[in-house]
């Protein structure tokens, strides 16, 4: 760890208990060193001496209490003179975006010719002002924003979800769901919601719209797509509320897997028992279209649930998550069709293009197209699976 972060001062006044995003100022500030300290992978801790504004009353100030920190040691003095890195609670940060505000800025130190303890506080919160905030340098950052009163709150936390997306994240959701899942995630952030709460929660959309599926007409079908694309926006919620409240987990990112499997199985296996149950006047169509639902299913968990059959029951939804699935398709599709084919594909198949793209062909009465599409999609995906695997095999 560079020393000039082994001791922090970190200048609080009413604004450290600002919430911004569901977290006060000075209990993110701490988080924030605790997650430098961490990916450093530093054993040594930082210390940090909370200096409050000293017309602040002693009941009204408080230390963050989180289960989170482990890097952060709370010490009760300052040594004027020292080598401290000082911040305050008006400095909103990113995640991981400390070590670029700590490029940019100037570096300030402690000095041992100021006076009184009200003259100290004054000095370093202007110097850090003058020096950090007030540089050109970091004026043009987008990792950090000063927020210098309460009324700027509301544009700080639209900024901080506004770099919450996903890397893996498609064209719509960059421009349609994400606009609309972080507007909602403001509202939870509010809230106790958890991420992975949220996530279980939101699973009764494409429950419910399993059934709307099965009535087999074409209200249900275009209801039923609804539902499902529903499920597609407010699933990047659970992700925004882990970014910005500091709740990631090892088990999240199952738990949105396993969520995300579950709806594609149901849409699947509803749109095609819908289909059986409504396709006139062809009786042989109706079975047609049951089996291609059936295999559907199939073919998308023999996909995906393989690699991890005795994981699943060993670790629970954490086992869907991984990567070498989508690195066997590269690798085949590569293989077969070249890279500038198959890195369409994958754009084109993700999860929020596909699922709006069946809300649109639902309305516009193509929902046996759909299956065929989803049908042909999940056979084509477990073939070049399995071939994925097998010259993995070959290579081993």
């Amino acid at each position: 760890m560079s020393p000039n972060f082994d001791h922090v001062i970190i200048l609080a006044d009413e604004s450290a208990d600002w919430k911004i995003a569901g977290l006060r100022q000075l209990e993110r500030l701490v988080l924030v060193l605790d997650e430098l300290a961490t990916s450093i992978s530093s054993q040594r801790q930082i210390d940090i001496f909370i200096f409050w504004r000293p017309d602040i009353a002693v009941e009204q100030r408080w230390q963050p209490q989180n289960s989170r920190l482990t890097r952060c040691n709370f010490v009760d003095s300052l040594v004027v003179g020292g080598r401290e890195r000082v911040f305050n609670t008006r400095l909103l940060l990113k995640r991981r975006s400390l070590e670029q505000f700590a490029h940019d800025v100037v570096p300030l130190e402690n000095d041992a010719t100021i006076g009184d303890e009200s003259a100290v506080w004054e000095k370093l919160w202007r110097r850090f002002e003058d020096g950090s905030v007030n540089s050109s340098a970091s004026r043009q950052s987008e990792s950090w924003r000063y927020v210098a009163g309460a009324t700027e709150i509301a544009r700080a936390e639209r900024w901080l979800l506004r770099g919450s997306g996903k890397t893996r994240d498609g064209i719509v959701s960059r421009y349609l769901n994400r606009p609309i899942s972080r507007a909602v995630s403001r509202f939870l952030l509010k809230t106790s919601v958890t991420p992975n709460t949220w996530t279980w929660l939101i699973t009764l959309f494409p429950v419910i719209g399993f059934f709307f599926l099965t009535r087999g007409h074409y209200s249900g079908f275009v209801i039923g797509a609804v539902l499902f694309h529903v499920h597609s926006v407010l699933d990047g919620c659970d992700g925004e509320i882990a970014r910005a409240k500091y709740l990631d987990s090892e088990k999240g990112p199952g738990v949105d897997a396993f969520g995300d499997l579950i709806a594609l199985l149901l849409f699947s296996i509803g749109l095609g028992f819908g289909l059986f149950r409504g396709a006139q006047p062809h009786p042989v169509s109706r079975w047609v279209f049951l089996s291609e639902g059936v295999l559907t299913f199939v073919f998308i968990a023999l996909r995906l649930v393989p690699d991890h059959a005795l994981d699943l029951l060993r670790r629970g939804p954490a086992a869907v998550v991984s990567t070498q699935n989508d690195e066997r398709l590269r690798r085949s599709g590569r293989r077969v069709f070249g890279d500038r084919v198959t890195s369409w594909a994958f754009e084109l198949t993700k999860r929020d293009v596909v699922f709006l793209a069946f809300l649109i062909m639902a309305a516009l009465g193509l929902a046996g197209w759909i299956l065929h599409l989803l049908f042909v999609y999940a056979l084509a995906t477990l073939i070049l699976s399995w071939q994925g695997r097998a010259g993995r095999e070959t290579m081993a």
